[in-house]
């Protein structure tokens, strides 16, 4: 079986690939937002995670600094590959993920509802790989930023992991930002062509909404900013005051759920 997601993923490895194929070794170890990983480490993170869901065995989680969990995982993966050529790296990310490709093209449709462990919980393996969309293409932004080099801020991909994003703001709005019953807020994205999306407090509960005409408050921003903000990447306080974020409507409401935008562990 096929599933719409596979050319996603393809998508967006080889983005990264054209990314990393002129860099020089001095670009490979430029720091990114994520503390202490370098482009490379970026690229290593993805190579442990195909090797693993792949069924291949990863290099073995780090013992040392007291990490557990997820971070000894990911240390695990990047610590050896530090001493390796960045293009070596990215060599090895390209092999790994032509055989995922591969291996999801052949994976049974049952296979693909099988609930199992994802970051967000137990799910079907189909959302596990909408999240690897949306985690490989917040990794190519991270070195993209961190190098100078912006792309891949449109197409396909771009609005997948918008569509995660939206999905994940009833919970910025109502939990996080504490939006009161009746509000509205909405996004407007630069760069997102599926245009202003909306969410409403209703009941109790905040719900992705078609945008109301006239919202209790609008945030404006563009993909790239929104993107950093909701993983973490920029500071949501320095983002309002360099007017990267703007905001329209009820202001403390606005400012609320901007400070409210890093929803990603």
């Amino acid at each position: 079986m096929s599933d719409p997601v596979i050319e996603l993923l393809e998508a967006v490895w080889d983005s990264i690939a054209q990314l990393g194929a002129d860099l020089s070794d001095e670009q490979w170890d430029t720091p990114t937002e994520c503390p202490g990983w370098s482009v490379r480490d970026q690229v290593s993170h993805i190579v442990g995670l195909e090797l693993m869901l792949a069924g291949e065995k990863p290099e073995p989680p780090a013992t040392e600094g007291g990490l557990e969990g997820i971070a000894a995982f990911n240390e695990g993966q990047i610590a050896p590959r530090r001493t390796r050529p960045g293009a070596e790296v990215l060599a090895e990310m390209s092999d790994i993920c032509a055989r995922r490709v591969e291996m999801l093209r052949n994976l049974p449709a049952e296979k693909w509802d099988e609930v199992g462990f994802t970051p967000i919980g137990d799910a079907p393996y189909r959302t596990f790989m909408h999240i690897r969309v949306f985690d490989c293409w917040a990794h190519e932004q991270d070195m993209r930023r961190a190098l100078g080099i912006p792309g891949h801020l449109s197409g396909p991909v771009v609005q997948h992991c918008l569509d995660w994003h939206a999905r994940n703001m009833g919970f910025v709005v109502g939990k996080k930002a504490g939006a009161p019953e009746g509000s509205t807020v909405v996004f407007a994205i630069d760069g997102d062509a599926d245009g202003p999306r909306g969410v409403a407090v209703t009941d109790g509960r905040a719900k992705p909404s078609a945008p109301a005409d006239n919202p209790t408050a609008t945030v404006h921003t563009d993909v790239d900013t929104y993107n950093a903000l909701c993983c973490g990447r920029t500071d949501p306080a320095g983002a309002l005051a360099a007017s990267l974020v703007t905001l329209a409507g009820d202001r403390e409401l606005g400012e609320r759920v901007v400070l409210s935008l890093p929803y990603v562990s």
